[in-house]
């Protein structure tokens, strides 16, 4: 309590700390990073690792298996998953969110180091590097078209690059749709053939020419001279006046058996843009950075790329996720301003102007400290949760001030000056207040140890709500009182002539309260028996299911395509640009990005994926949803092609599908057919999802060589000369790499042949140096043709596949999975040497619902401790205890009546945030109650708890409407910003928080009738049963006397 004497008397440090704070926070603010979701860094690390022409099944037995073995055994690994493609495997690992990503790596690294002589000896090292869940989606997508040729397009979008490069924050520029450079050496056959000349000539040539050679220095004495041997090319005519071969007296150059010329590698992909071929430049930011600022900078920079170009150069806007964040961040800071206007009003209405003021200041000052907390102390960026925390603690934090403030008028009513009355009245009331901020800490500290992607993308709404409270407890212990004791009122004013008793409201809580006291035990059995018709029968009628997170109205759509067969990167593009000729059109649309190449996306049969962005819904006529539904309906008349069309997710769940179904073997044949069987029922019998996709590989047509070994071996023709052969009529042979002056990368040195030499049928006609001669090379090689998977994908060791949907608006997501489930059972689907997994937001769900009961129970224990050392009480701890279990009918039964879908995190976190919450107002009423009884011995119990009840009635009213009304219009599903002067209904922002408003305040309104009515009910009902045990301890005292008098 010293604190409280030490702060008023040295007013002046007191406000000048208090200032600090305040300027801390106003800095913090300004520096804060801005964005729409947490930035959440996931541990996963990738290993890559590359070995030319291995097959996909070589890649996962020979790369994929050993590395995986290894990585089995790492410790706090979740989950390690592989991709193997043609001469590739990517492996990752997968961590909890909550392992350090340094040390990740660098166990990774370690496995590495000792399993790498149990690779291939031909494969390149392993590089490994950190994997991010969110790069799929790039902050800014840009396209560029109305360039010459390709080669103008290129360089001008590697100068846009390194412009965007050196934007601070930018953490990688992507280029797509267009190939990378080549020099390519065209060899002429014929040529090769005259002049006796081998294709290991030219690549020893090539390689033995183009190193670095250190030549040292010579010291003369007089001097110290560096010695320089060019030894690189550096231009094409390096290359071209390269000699391969001598004969006598002539020397024959590379120039002289080939055409080199500067060019682009052949295409794999395309990047489509609102129906034209485009290069696309894509822009990630770093962790931490605000994306917004990064955003406005990017756009600067393109309008002076613009300048610098000619007007025929168009740079266009594909992809803009800041629009979402800055449209969210806007709206919810004009709803925080709309609710702190509104508070402010009701708080000095109620008070008056002088105390209102008084408990007011406590929302800007607690806001402050905690920008500057959040940024200075705990790095956080100003996000949508962080907004949601100081939006609920909003009611909250006033509670302790308007305690102080109407304790201090009591006081200053009985005739003691402001200073004495501000003292005394921080002091009296220092251990209620303290408690009621502590059992709410208490109540949202479980959440601090949410496990997985849910816990760690939640909690900065516990840690916001933490730091607003404390600061409003250091500002009622603190600050209110050195305010109030400069500029409270004194006696005689006039600020609680809106307290009287006479107003309607006492009257009749009055009568209430009196009923509630005379006849507490029907009062407690007619909310016994309301709570469970609520529970028992309401609720369970009301038929919406549970979900994972409030179903957000879409403003991103994904659209991928799916076809089987060998298509080139031409035959996908023109499947491409009929999907443009459906979808461009479609309402809503506002931009068309497709992404199109012949090999398929980590898996499956997809060759072009793309994403539709929605015009603004706040100008737009109809729904995201509507959009959704729209492009859907214009791909049903496809042939020869599927498309797979999604909403994108939004928040903890935004890189998983609602329903993933996921089988896993050794046996890589059972686990495909299982897989299409499932689909195939999924897609036939559950009318519920939609967007049903898998991971079935693509099967292609692979042209296997066998090479007569023991044939080669008898000419002495060695493999890697049969290999350089064929290799010479598909991508050619890497000769090595070159940086010319105009560029800031390696380039690639091919050699092939003429490109109507470039065809299977060729290996007639090419010949390799044999003991005999020059021999055809396919006298050793006979070509097969075999159905050959484009990538196979293993998880833990095993062969995995998934079955992915999302459930249809109106269709239980819960029963439809069960349904699945049923079906497995009766027909025995799953088989000996396979298992079945069910992963997705359905997964999700249920872990977030497990942590969540045991949070809540673990919150109500807390919570009890606190109010156990408070009271020094059993029971009457159990009363508020009672209290908070009855706010969860009122939560329920909100929920019914708006016919709300229940969300799992949203619903689940403000249960266990209401249990904080409702326990304030019972904790100051008993607190209250049990002064007055030591205070008034010998007045009624009756009278007692009326009294307590009527003193409190309007600080409880107060702190509950407060709460409320800084949810109530989003609750409604209003968004509303006093200062833009602009309302809107059902954006996508309310429709994140309108189930957890609704959750809030109907909880809040009925436990309020709770504390108001019910809690001084058990509070008779104890005092009650306390009168009985007094009487029959006195009884049992007195009945010895009676023995000895009688």
């Amino acid at each position: 309590m010293g604190i409280v004497q030490t702060a008023v008397t040295k007013f002046r440090t007191t406000i000048l700390i208090m200032i600090f704070l305040i300027i801390m926070g106003i800095m913090g603010r300004a520096a804060m990073p801005i964005a729409s979701n947490p930035n959440i860094t996931f541990p996963w690390v990738t290993v890559s690792v590359f070995l030319e022409g291995a097959s996909p099944e070589d890649m996962a037995r020979l790369v994929a298996k050993p590395i995986e073995n290894r990585f089995m055994k790492l410790e706090g690994k979740e989950e390690v998953r592989s991709i193997n493609s043609a001469s590739f495997t990517n492996v990752q690992v997968q961590y909890d969110v909550d392992y350090d990503i340094d040390q990740a790596i660098l166990d990774v690294e370690r496995a590495i180091n000792e399993i790498r002589n149990q690779l291939p000896p031909e494969a390149e090292d392993p590089r490994v590097s950190e994997a991010r869940a969110d790069q799929d989606f790039p902050i800014l997508s840009y396209s560029v078209y109305g360039f010459s040729d390709l080669r103008s397009g290129y360089f001008i979008a590697k100068d846009i690059q390194e412009r965007f490069e050196k934007v601070p924050g930018v953490l990688t520029v992507e280029i797509g749709g267009v190939p990378e450079e080549l020099l390519e050496v065209e060899v002429s056959k014929s040529k090769l053939e005259s002049l006796g000349v081998s294709l290991s000539e030219i690549g020893n040539a090539v390689r033995f020419n183009n190193v670095l050679i250190p030549a040292g220095f010579q010291d003369t004495g007089s001097g110290k001279f560096a010695v320089e041997i060019p030894s690189l090319f550096e231009t094409r005519d390096d290359v071209y006046n390269l000699p391969i071969k001598s004969s006598g007296s002539k020397v024959v150059k590379l120039g002289d058996v080939a055409e080199i010329k500067r060019t682009f590698k052949d295409p794999t992909n395309f990047s489509r843009v609102n129906g034209y071929d485009a290069i696309s430049i894509s822009v990630s930011k770093r962790v931490g950075f605000n994306e917004l600022d990064i955003a406005n900078k990017v756009k600067a920079e393109v309008e002076q790329i613009r300048a610098d170009y000619p007007n025929s150069l168009q740079i266009t806007p594909s992809l803009d996720t800041t629009r979402f964040a800055d449209d969210m961040v806007n709206e919810l800071q004009g709803n925080i301003i709309t609710a702190v206007i509104l508070v402010m009003v009701l708080v000095v209405a109620t008070l008056g102007l002088r105390n209102g003021l008084i408990v007011g200041i406590a929302i800007p000052f607690s806001f402050l400290v905690t920008f500057g907390v959040l940024h200075f102390f705990l790095g956080y960026e100003f996000n949508f949760l962080v907004m949601f925390g100081m939006l609920l603690g909003l009611g909250m934090l006033i509670d302790g001030g308007i305690v102080i403030v109407e304790y201090a008028d009591k006081l200053i009513d009985a005739g003691q000056d402001r200073k004495e009355a501000y003292t005394n009245a921080a002091k009296r009331m220092f251990a209620p207040v303290f408690a009621s901020v502590l059992t709410t800490l208490a109540a949202f500290s479980p959440l601090m140890i949410w496990p997985g992607i849910s816990g760690k993308f939640m909690r900065y709404l516990p840690i916001t709500v933490f730091v607003v409270l404390a600061a409003s407890l250091a500002y009622a212990l603190i600050f209110a009182p050195v305010i109030g004791s400069l500029l409270g009122r004194r006696k005689g004013d006039s600020d609680r002539s809106n307290d009287s008793d006479d107003t309607f409201l006492k009257k009749n809580y009055k009568k209430a309260i009196n009923f509630a006291v005379k006849n507490p035990l029907e009062t407690i059995t007619y909310t016994f028996l309301s709570m469970f018709l609520i529970l028992g029968s309401i609720v369970p009628n009301y038929g919406k299911g549970w979900i994972y997170f409030p179903n957000v109205e879409p403003w991103l759509i994904t659209a991928n395509i799916q076809a089987r067969g060998n298509l080139s990167p031409y035959e996908s593009r023109e499947i491409a640009t009929d999907v443009e000729s459906k979808l461009i059109n479609v309402k809503g649309v506002d931009s068309l990005f497709i992404d199109v190449r012949s090999s398929s996306f980590g898996g499956g049969d997809g060759i072009g994926r793309g994403y539709i962005v929605i015009e603004d819904p706040k100008t737009l006529d109809i729904s995201g949803w509507d959009v959704l539904a729209l492009a859907r309906n214009a791909m049903n008349d496809i042939g020869g092609y599927k498309m797979n069309i999604r909403e994108v997710q939004e928040g903890p769940g935004q890189f998983t599908a609602p329903v993933e179904i996921q089988l896993y073997s050794e046996n890589l044949s059972l686990i495909e057919s299982k897989t299409r069987e499932l689909r195939e029922w999924v897609e036939n019998n559950i009318e519920g999802f939609t967007g049903v996709a898998d991971t079935l590989p693509k099967y292609k047509i692979e042209w296997k060589l066998d090479v007569d070994k023991e044939r080669a071996f008898q000419s002495g023709i060695s493999l890697f000369d049969i290999g350089s052969a064929v290799q010479m009529v598909t991508s050619g042979i890497k000769l090595g790499e070159y940086r010319p002056d105009d560029s800031n990368e390696e380039i690639d040195i091919r050699a092939r042949f003429e490109k109507d030499k470039r065809t299977l049928s060729s290996l007639d006609e090419i010949t390799v140096n044999s003991r005999n001669g020059a021999v055809p090379v396919s006298s050793f090689v006979s070509v097969e043709a075999r159905p050959n998977a484009a990538s196979l994908t293993r998880r833990d060791g095993k062969f995995f596949h998934e079955i992915s949907a999302i459930n249809k608006p109106g269709y239980n997501l819960n029963s439809e999975m069960a349904k699945v489930q049923d079906w497995m059972d009766e027909t025995n689907f799953i088989e000996s040497g396979m298992e079945v997994k069910f992963g997705g937001l359905v997964q999700r769900g249920d872990e977030a619902t497990d942590f969540l009961i045991t949070a809540f129970y673990g919150a109500l224990f807390l919570m009890f401790i606190i109010l156990v050392t408070q009271f020094n009480s059993i029971t009457q701890p159990i009363v508020i205890l009672i209290s908070v279990l009855f706010s969860t009918a009122g939560v329920f039964l909100g929920l019914t009546i708006t016919n709300s879908e229940p969300s799992t995190i949203m619903v689940g976190t403000a249960l266990v945030g209401l249990a904080g919450i409702v326990v304030n107002n019972n904790i100051v009423l008993i607190d209250t109650f049990n002064k007055m009884k030591l205070d008034f011995p010998d007045k009624p119990t009756q009278d007692l708890i009326a009294e307590t009840c009527l003193r409190r009635l309007r600080p409880v009213l107060l702190t509950t409407v407060t709460t409320i009304f800084g949810l109530i219009f989003l609750a409604s599903g209003y968004s509303i910003d006093v200062i833009n002067r602009e309302i809107f209904e059902g954006t996508s922002t309310v429709k994140w928080y309108q189930v957890f408003g609704i959750a809030i305040c109907s909880g809040l309104g009925f436990s309020t009738i709770i504390t108001l009515l019910v809690t001084p009910s058990f509070l008779m009902v104890l005092e009650n049963m306390r009168g009985i045990r007094e009487k029959g301890r006195s009884f049992i005292l007195s009945i010895p006397r009676r023995i000895r008098g009688s």
